[in-house]
């Protein structure tokens, strides 16, 4: 009777509520169950959006990771009490809608939440057009903070002069493209004394192209000489390619590339068997299990990682994992953050608003969270982890600090 009571809630009132907590929390008290209604629905309340592909390929890789990672940080916070703000503890309620990985559906759930008076939105890093759109509306029609972790440039990156009224509440979580170039060319040069790279990148993919941008202007800037090969989405015989860059005997190898063309280039440089390290961006993170040992012995980045030590990450990890039965992965950690990011600006700030949390995100900068250092939105840069394909597993082998990125 309890659980079916429960299911109704999140039902009707669109409520998330983990698993874990059904009875764990209120103790299967009826009483307590119509407390929680009248906390998450009449009374004055922090109301927060999350729009995620539950639906489509994106579904399990990132959809549903970030319902439960963000609605692990609510739970916890209402178990808390709530927020406090001034003189009493606001209870904080998580609104859900499927984006479905396209632009249109991601623009009619945002008005949607919008219409039911969410205070800021927490999106989706699987499509940064997505993101764009939503951020489009920034001003007339859509002034709440867009908590995001899209990797595009456009989105995440404005220099200060260059910053205007209508991106000042997209505040970056994730690793943007530019971000990640400059970490791999340091790393390249000052971890894997390299000093001449090849480069093999689609220039049809924006995430490519922004990424390698990034990584020749600072390798290059560090002494570095670089060599490129690029294709087009026809996804050609990438083994005459990696043969061409492998004759000039490179010292590393940047593979910056979708999932699809990864996959391809991993089993051409078996073929090869080269002796020099691989190195790549986030999208590596995608690769499944099955596929890593193609890359055997690479490096690529990710904004989080299950071996970081500090005691929130671990704790965070415990509960997860004791709550859904399963390990976390990034975008359940980063949509932890967000939530925590928010509820914590809200706190800092004695207010319920979305100007409250802009100014209190920006106040409390840097934020310090379990994926690690995230600075403000003017300087868009955060903490990152290098991870090493080992035994076809990605291991943790290093956390790098934040480094603001510069206006070139």
């Amino acid at each position: 009777m309890i659980q079916k009571i429960l299911q109704w809630l999140q039902t009707f009132f669109r409520v998330s509520i983990p698993k874990g907590y059904k009875l764990l929390a209120f103790g299967g008290s009826i009483a307590l169950i119509l407390w929680l209604i009248y906390a998450l629905w009449f009374s004055p309340h922090i109301t927060l959006g999350l729009i995620a592909p539950l639906s489509g390929d994106f579904a399990v890789l990132a959809g549903r990771e970030m319902v439960t990672g963000a609605e692990l940080a609510v739970a916890q916070a209402n178990q808390a009490g709530g927020v406090v703000v001034g003189d009493r503890r606001y209870p904080v309620r998580l609104l859900i809608a499927d984006d479905e990985n396209k632009p249109e559906a991601m623009l009619q759930a945002a008005e949607q939440l919008q219409n039911k008076g969410v205070q800021a939105l927490i999106t989706s890093p699987q499509s940064s057009l997505n993101s764009l759109l939503v951020a489009a509306l920034a001003i007339e029609d859509f002034p709440l903070p867009l908590i995001t972790s899209a990797t595009d440039p456009v989105i995440t990156f404005q220099s200060p002069h260059q910053a205007s009224d209508r991106d000042k509440n997209i505040i970056s979580i994730g690793l943007d493209q530019e971000l990640q170039g400059a970490a791999l060319a340091d790393f390249a040069v000052k971890t894997l004394q390299a000093k001449n790279a090849a480069i093999l990148y689609n220039s049809d993919h924006a995430y490519s192209r922004n990424l390698v941008t990034a990584f020749q202007r600072n390798f290059q800037d560090l002494g570095g000489r670089v060599m490129t090969e690029t294709y087009q989405n026809t996804r050609p015989d990438f083994l005459d390619r990696l043969q061409s860059l492998n004759q000039q005997q490179p010292d590393v190898l940047l593979l910056p590339n979708p999932l699809p063309d990864l996959i391809s280039q991993g089993l051409a440089l078996q073929k090869l068997a080269i002796d020099f390290p691989v190195i790549g961006g986030d999208s590596w993170a995608g690769i499944i299990s099955a596929n890593l040992p193609l890359l055997e012995g690479g490096f690529f980045l990710s904004p989080w990682h299950p071996q970081l030590s500090t005691p929130e990450n671990q704790k965070f990890i415990a509960d997860y994992t004791n709550i859904y039965r399963q390990a976390p992965r990034s975008n359940a950690a980063l949509a932890y953050d967000a939530v925590q990011m928010i509820l914590g600006a809200i706190a800092t700030q004695g207010e319920v608003s979305p100007e409250a949390i802009e100014r209190g995100i920006l106040a409390s900068s840097p934020f310090l969270g379990i994926t690690g250092q995230i600075l403000d939105p003017v300087d868009r840069g955060r903490s990152m982890v290098i991870n090493q394909v080992k035994n076809g597993e990605a291991t943790f082998y290093q956390q790098v600090a934040p480094v603001p990125k510069i206006p070139q």
